[in-house]
């Protein structure tokens, strides 16, 4: 399995990566790929290290080792190969933004984005007038619809209503013949639902998940979740 991944140029391809704090092990010898269409969901209990994993593959936080390699290219910063996109949990655009000038700054890779009801409704509004889940809803929807090969998504859906994560989940359908997409978040059916490929990060590894029962029996989950 691992042969026939290393062989594939268009991955992004995670090995061996290793990262500790304060003498603790929060992952240990990780491994893992994500094609370029395909959507990896990673679960976890708070302080699993979901969102360190994330921070390292794209550059904010410094692993104690890990080799790296996307689309063929070695990396140990993701955002500096221009090929992988990071939403993380906390919001990242200035609140005193447009819409229209965030859209702007974006490069993206359909334009019928534009004729979303949300964004012709909000195009001429600041963010700050948008309530959280707004913010969110819409940040996430820059982020899916970049030029990037690889999406890497924090939480996408917290703070979402139901209206909004049907749509985010559609998106990710919609992208991801022309992306790869990998994905945390505590409303575990729902990455469920989208992912192609699921983990449980737990005790610093990854655990494959092939259904709930596997969430339960891992520990994730309780028999009356």
């Amino acid at each position: 399995m691992h042969n026939a991944e290393i062989l594939s140029d268009n991955n992004l391809y995670i090995d061996s990566l290793s990262f500790s704090r304060g003498g603790n092990d929060i992952i240990t010898n990780l491994y893992l790929t994500c094609g370029p269409n395909e959507v990896v969901g990673i679960l976890g209990r708070n302080g699993s290290g979901k969102s360190t994993l994330m921070k390292i593959i794209f550059g904010q936080t410094k692993p104690d080792f890990a080799f790296m390699r996307c689309q063929g290219e070695k990396f140990e910063k993701g955002y500096q190969t221009r090929k992988i996109v990071y939403l993380p949990q906390e919001g990242f655009l200035p609140r005193q933004l447009l819409l229209s000038e965030a859209l702007h700054f974006f490069e993206l890779d359909d334009p019928n984005l534009l004729q979303l009801p949300f964004i012709q409704q909000n195009f001429k509004n600041r963010l700050s007038h948008l309530s959280l889940g707004m913010i969110r809803f819409f940040e996430t929807l820059l982020i899916l619809h970049t030029k990037h090969s690889f999406a890497l998504l924090d939480e996408p859906f917290v703070g979402l209503s139901p209206i909004y994560i049907d749509l985010i989940k559609e998106h990710i359908q919609l992208v991801k013949h022309r992306k790869g997409i990998l994905i945390s978040d505590h409303y575990f059916r729902q990455v469920m639902d989208i992912s192609d490929r699921l983990y449980l990060l737990k005790d610093s590894r990854l655990i494959q998940v092939l259904n709930e029962d596997d969430l339960i029996f891992g520990g994730y989950l309780n028999h009356m979740d």
